[in-house]
């Protein structure tokens, strides 16, 4: 089995992080303040790449240039070397070896590898098991990250489960044809109408700790073994 790991709101409650950054920015640089729902919308769960896209395209003028992008990146490689904190409970899902695991993030590769280094999960995950936006054409809810994971990973695509906080990821997910599971723990998510609309998207599980998302997890993968001992009775 699988499980493919998305890193902010998931692996570290950091959406909110990257998000102010943009707010901050947006308000100094272009004298545009976002509402609570277009910041949900337009910059929670997506990569930057499509963030500038979005915000290109509901603000009519609005252009990220690249002073923009450096004082942003600045704001952001602050946040990735002095903020980040393990979600409770994520590292002993990734220190037991019966599950194979791997990220799949909108963040860049340079991303990536400094925030799995500030929160030392770096000994979990590396250059083999770690997929990123820059390594793929189209972002979420594209399935293409997912796919090129399970590729990559060796795994077939019904054994694989995405662990996702976004919308787009769990769209991705599903796209994929995998199992969806969404953890609504982090303080952006942790709502009732996030939850229906995690339903509504067909979230095969909804977790708010990581507890029971490791209960989850264990019994998908009792699931799978059994469905394998069953078909092997059949031969």
């Amino acid at each position: 089995m699988l499980v493919i790991w998305d890193f902010d709101g998931v692996i570290c409650d950091s959406d909110g992080i990257w998000a102010q950054n943009w707010c901050d920015l947006l308000e100094s640089e272009k004298g545009i303040i976002l509402s609570s729902s277009e910041k949900q919308r337009l910059l929670i769960g997506i990569s930057e790449r499509d963030k500038v896209k979005r915000l290109e395209a509901f603000f009519d003028g609005l252009r990220i240039d690249d002073d923009f992008k450096r004082k942003l990146n600045e704001k952001h490689d602050y946040g990735m070397k002095n903020l980040l904190v393990l979600m409770p409970g994520v590292e002993d899902i990734f220190a037991d070896k019966r599950f194979i695991q791997c990220i799949a993030t909108g963040g860049n590769s340079y991303q990536n590898f400094t925030k799995n280094h500030t929160v030392g999960i770096d000994k979990y995950f590396n250059a083999k098991n770690c997929f990123t936006a820059d390594m793929v054409q189209k972002g979420k809810p594209d399935p293409e990250i997912f796919l090129l994971a399970a590729q990559r990973m060796n795994v077939p695509i019904d054994e694989c489960v995405a662990v996702e906080d976004s919308p787009d990821g769990l769209t991705a997910a599903k796209k994929a044809g995998m199992k969806a599971f969404a953890f609504v723990g982090a303080g952006s998510n942790n709502t009732p109408e996030y939850r229906e609309r995690c339903r509504e998207l067909g979230a095969d599980g909804i977790f708010d700790t990581m507890s029971a998302l490791y209960r989850g997890l264990e019994q998908f993968a009792a699931e799978l073994e059994q469905n394998s001992d069953t078909k092997k009775e059949k031969r």
